[in-house]
């Protein structure tokens, strides 16, 4: 199960870029023969103007805090991140002063947690085939069996 989260395609994007254009387009033509019609075709411009930048500045604003949003989403994560490795890796750097026994069980406890971080902080999916176990080869475990 991937927890990648779906992007639209450039085809997507770049059909809601135009199609929001020629809305604008669309609404500006009409506005200015709304007003035409209505004989304020001299002040007409100016409030046609007026709306289509109102609403391209509407537009940008909603990209802005969507993109604003997801910028703090990505620090928030990579805060976590930072924090539970940090946390791991204080725990190795305490192994050498550690009794014997402790030190591989003290290290294997930490590989564990930066492994828990890595699947359940980070978005998306670690493959079970691809997780590496460090001391597969420190016990003469793992490669060439």
């Amino acid at each position: 199960m991937s927890r990648t989260p779906k992007l639209p395609s450039l085809l997507r994007r770049v059909g809601t870029s135009f199609g929001l254009g020629f809305g604008l387009f669309v609404l500006g033509a009409s506005l200015q023969g709304v007003l035409g019609k209505h004989g304020l075709s001299g002040m007409g411009i100016y409030v046609d103007d007026l709306v289509l930048g109102i609403l391209a500045g509407l537009m940008v604003f909603v990209y802005e805090q969507r993109r604003h949003k997801s910028m703090l989403e990505k620090i928030a994560i990579v805060s976590a991140m930072n924090h539970h490795v940090r946390n791991a890796l204080q725990a190795i750097s305490y192994a050498p002063y550690t009794e014997q026994g402790k030190q591989i069980q003290l290290i294997q406890q930490s590989v564990a947690r930066i492994q828990w971080a890595l699947q359940e902080v980070l978005p998306g999916a670690v493959d079970d085939d691809h997780k590496v176990s460090v001391f597969d080869d420190a016990k003469g475990h793992g490669q060439g069996e």
